[in-house]
C-alpha cells in the first residue's frame, strides 16, 4: 500500500460520503444475507426431496415385503392340502382384520383432544 493511499484511508469522510458508505455497506450486507438464505433454502429443499423419495421407497419395499409374506402363508396353506380359494380367503381375512385394526387405531387418535385444558381452565375461573 502506498503512503498516499494510507493517508487517504485515514482522512475523515464528509457526511455525505459517510452516509453513502454506510448505505452501500448495508446493501452489501442485505445481499449477502439474501444469498445465504437462498443457499440454505436450496439445501433444505434438496434434503426434503431426498427424504420424501427415501420414505416412499421404504414404504414400497415394506408393502412388497408384506405381500411376499402373505404369499408365503397362502403357499403353506395350499401345501397343507387346502384349496387356493381357502388360502386366498385366509389371506383376505388377514388383510381385512389388519385394515380394521388400523382404522380403529386412527379413529382413536382423532378422538383425542389436542389440548388437555380448555381456555377457561387456562385462564382460571373468574
Amino acid at each position: 500500500m502506498d503512503r498516499q493511499e494510507g493517508e487517504a484511508a485515514n482522512r475523515p469522510l464528509s457526511p455525505g460520503q459517510g452516509i453513502s458508505e454506510i448505505l452501500s455497506s448495508v446493501r452489501a450486507l442485505v445481499a449477502d444475507e439474501a444469498d445465504l438464505l437462498a443457499a440454505e433454502a436450496n439445501v433444505a429443499v434438496r434434503t426434503l426431496v431426498a427424504c420424501v423419495v427415501f420414505a416412499v421407497a421404504a414404504a414400497v419395499l415394506g408393502v412388497l415385503g408384506v405381500a411376499a409374506l402373505l404369499a408365503m402363508i397362502a403357499m403353506q396353506i395350499v401345501e397343507s392340502g387346502y384349496s387356493w380359494p381357502v388360502a386366498l380367503g385366509c389371506v383376505f381375512l388377514t388383510c381385512a382384520l389388519g385394515s380394521a385394526a388400523l382404522v380403529f387405531m386412527l379413529r382413536g387418535l382423532t378422538l383425542h383432544e389436542l389440548f388437555g385444558a380448555s381456555r377457561s381452565e387456562l385462564r382460571g375461573k373468574a
